[in-house]
């Protein structure tokens, strides 16, 4: 290093407690090229050194405040103050100032009057000296950070092979502390390092001082936990102080080694799957030509593999799938990406078969690209998807689009004709007493007329026109692109008339109608949604028309719907606000007239409506199931109501309650039954529960075994509307009742329809046969009494003979007169 660049950057701070001196040799030094910094006092010395840290302190011996010995020493204490020159500036010169001064740590000292040349000579060999321990150390420091932080391993022994050094990479290869290993032979790190050491410098190899040794070696380790590793190693030689020493330059290879071994294990066994796995594999140049492919492509495609090395992939590839398949290829080799594509193959046998091949580059020795695809016959997998996506869009038992795929062409749909300005028209079907077929001749046969039913639907319509069932007994039709609101009715028409044809289904000639709503797109309608929602709601006007009509849909209608909401709202509260109560109609033996029992009947009190009579109640209680607390509660009143007349004197009548579907249903009906008449104390005998012939046949067994249990408690039973259903006359026979009500249908026929007539008379006679009493609904006519009295009926109600009446009004009429 030169005078030059020990000057430059160079810092040097001057301690006297006289201005002049401390003028005088800032000015000498920075004549020098030196920076200077001063001080007046040992105090302001050691501030001034923590703040700017210079490379030479020149301080005066004698000074106010903290002296120049006291400054030195406490220098020393600083960090790095110890490294840093101190040239002690004193005018006296004997040796105990002296020897003070190097005690204090000073390294050199000058004395007043200064010789300046003599100072400066001190301060440049000084400088230089300090610039040289720096690079030194800062050198000794690189190299040692070097070795300290070197992943490899590095080890110095001498020439008996004991260990010198020990670096940390070597304590995280061998497990060993440097602590452990110095001093130690190196065969304890790795046992065959003797004969590797011989190999490695025998035979004259070595020929100067500083040589290493010719080749990189592999040599088994031993860890301090006794594992094995392998190790590779070179050894160099070189001479410190005359002594021959060796540097080991080592590392831990033994992932490495297994990662080889695992690569070779694999390549065996890819290779093995390759030639024996079921997909396909097969490898391809940037010319989208066969390299290669695997055996089994005989197999899979019926080629061996020579017939399509050479040859362009798309030649085997469907053409509706040739884009797709290029377009994959050119992303797999521009982006080098993993890339996915589904497409046909022609089979050999010109069959297609569908293939998911997954592609990957690699680049060859040579830089060539190269794309190595791994394909898998998907063919019965497509299949099974493909049915699954009709599934999820089709309804299983008919075929047709289901609910979901039918909003969704009607979406598209109502885009077309909104661009195009155009009409169209959604129709809503429900089968008028489908329910009637289930219940009577079973699921399986109402399933059979449901695909009798979307097959004739079909046949009706054109073929852009979309038929769905959207689930039970309703069916949806889409008429897109019509001219006027009469096309639609003319569609409704012809469904009409097709659905009331007769459907023949084994034995069984049946006949079923069909209640049609119609809205048309725009005026009824903007959206799905709307469009169906206000041709369920015309479809509902049908039903209440009559059923088996079509209605067009108008606005008023959803205010029929908002009254239906209304009404449903009203009767979730009416039980807790008391709004139910029950009428009383009596009766009669045909033969004496006398009233011999009543039926319990609800009506529905609405405050500032009035009375709501059970036909415009009943049905929506029965669908939103609350039938059940409603059926409950009449069941209650009823037979508190009779024993409180029986208490009052009155003769005592049987009362007759109506059980609905669900409330027969019910797994706890006897015990509810029961609890009833316990908790009201009335005789069981004077109760009787009257089921519809169509609720009895539903589920016949159940039927049998629960009528059982409630006659065995001593309650007379009876089948209502009877005629009406499809009873079996073997279960009528097993049903352990005591009446058969004629359906009131048949009763106000008389005389005006034979059919009727004869019904209501075949109705008498079974009964008669049967040990049953026969009761006649209805009878409001002279002529209809005439008749079933001829007949030999039993017993008779209807407005002939008494309208159902409030309580007090009925225990009137019986104080009154028994007799009608």
């Amino acid at each position: 290093m030169d005078d030059k660049a020990a000057v430059k950057n160079s810092l040097i701070l001057v301690v006297d407690d006289s201005k002049y001196m401390r003028f005088k040799l800032r000015q000498i030094l920075e004549n020098d090229g030196y920076n200077v910094i001063d001080a007046e006092n040992g105090v302001q010395a050691l501030s001034a050194f923590r703040h700017y840290r210079p490379q030479i302190v020149l301080m005066d011996c004698m000074m106010p405040v903290m002296d120049g010995f006291t400054a030195c020493t406490r220098l020393q204490e600083l960090p790095g103050g110890d490294r840093v020159p101190v040239i002690m500036i004193t005018k006296l010169d004997d040796d105990k100032d002296v020897d003070m001064a190097f005690k204090a740590g000073a390294t050199d000292y000058i004395t007043k009057p200064i010789q300046w040349a003599v100072l400066r000579h001190r301060v440049r060999r000084m400088m230089y000296t300090r610039h040289a321990e720096a690079s030194l150390e800062q050198s000794e420091a690189f190299n040692r950070t070097l070795v300290d932080h070197a992943l490899d391993g590095i080890i110095t022994i001498d020439a008996g092979g004991v260990v010198q050094s020990f670096n940390p990479a070597s304590e995280r290869i061998f497990g060993y502390g440097c602590r452990d290993v110095l001093g130690r032979d190196i065969n304890l790190l790795m046992p065959e390092f003797s004969k590797e050491f011989d190999a490695c410098f025998s035979g004259g190899q070595l020929t100067g001082r500083y040589q290493r040794a010719g080749a990189i070696r592999e040599i088994s380790g031993r860890r301090k936990d006794g594992s094995a590793r392998t190790i590779e190693l070179t050894i160099s030689e070189f001479y410190f102080d005359e002594q021959r020493l060796f540097t080991v330059i080592l590392r831990d290879i033994t992932k490495r080694k297994r990662s080889e071994e695992a690569l070779r294990e694999s390549e065996e066994r890819h290779r093995t799957l390759a030639e024996n796995t079921y997909d396909l594999i097969s490898e391809i140049d940037c010319d989208e030509r066969y390299l290669y492919l695997s055996p089994n492509y005989r197999d899979v495609l019926g080629f061996a593999p020579g017939e399509l090395i050479g040859r362009k992939v798309a030649d085997q590839v469907y053409h509706e799938d040739c884009p797709a398949v290029k377009a994959s290829f050119r992303r797999v080799f521009e982006h080098r990406t993993i890339e996915q594509v589904i497409f046909r193959f022609i089979h050999k046998s010109g069959e297609l078969r569908w293939f998911e091949s997954t592609g990957k580059t690699y680049r060859t020795a040579t830089g060539e690209s190269r794309v190595v695809f791994v394909s898998r016959d998907i063919t019965e997998r497509q299949r099974y998807e493909e049915t699954i996506r009709h599934q999820a869009f089709h309804d299983a038992l008919t075929g047709l689009p289901n609910r979901m795929l039918f909003k969704d062409r009607l979406a598209l749909e109502i885009a077309r004709a909104k661009r195009n300005k155009q009409m169209l028209a959604v129709l809503f079907l429900d089968l008028d007493r489908f329910k009637l077929v289930n219940d009577t001749l079973g699921h399986d046969m109402g399933d059979q007329m449901l695909k009798i039913i979307a097959r004739r639907l079909v046949g009706y319509v054109r073929e852009d026109d979309t038929v769905a069932r959207l689930g039970g007994d309703e069916f949806t039709v889409l008429l897109p692109e019509i001219l006027q609101a009469e096309n639609a009715v003319k569609v409704a028409r012809k469904i009409l008339r097709a659905i009331r044809e007769p459907v023949h289904i084994g034995v069984h000639e049946l006949y079923i109608s069909t209640s049609i709503g119609i809205a048309l797109y725009p005026n009824d309608g903007e959206d799905a949604e709307s469009l169906l929602k206000n041709a369920d709601t015309a479809m509902y006007r049908a039903k209440e028309n009559g059923k088996n009509n079509y209605q067009l849909y108008t606005a008023a209608m959803n205010a029929k719907a908002f009254e239906r909401l209304a009404m449903e709202n009203g009767l979730r509260r009416a039980l807790d606000r008391n709004e139910f109560v029950v009428y009383y109609q009596p009766k009669v033996n045909m033969n004496t007239g006398k009233i011999i029992g009543m039926e319990a009947l609800v009506r529905w009190q609405i405050p500032g409506r009035g009375l709501i009579l059970p036909g415009d109640f009943i049905p929506l209680a029965e669908d939103t199931g609350l039938i059940v607390p409603i059926g409950e509660w009449v069941l209650r009143t009823a037979c508190a109501q009779n024993k409180t007349w029986q208490d009052a004197g009155l003769p005592p009548l049987r009362v007759a309650v109506n059980l609905s579907a669900r409330q027969f249903q019910l797994q706890n009906l006897v015990e509810v039954v029961s609890r009833i008449l316990r908790e009201t104390g009335l005789e069981p005998r004077w109760l009787e529960l009257e089921i519809t012939e169509s609720v009895a046949m539903q589920n016949a067994e159940y039927t049998v075994k629960m009528l059982h249990e409630l006659k065995d408690m001593g309650i007379q039973l009876a089948i209502d509307d009877f005629g009406t259903g499809y009873s079996s006359l073997n279960y009528l026979k097993r049903f352990p009742i005591n009446k058969l009500k004629i359906d009131k249908s048949f009763v106000s026929e008389i005389g005006t329809e034979q059919d009727n007539e004869a019904i209501a008379s075949t109705v008498i006679v079974l009964g008669q046969s049967l040990k049953l009493g026969v009761v006649a609904e209805g009878v409001e006519t002279e002529a209809q009494y005439d008749f079933l009295r001829q007949h030999q009926c039993d017993e008779m109600q209807g407005y002939l003979f008494g309208k159902p009446v409030p309580p007090d009004r009925f225990e009137e009429m019986i104080r009154r007169k028994s007799t009608l």
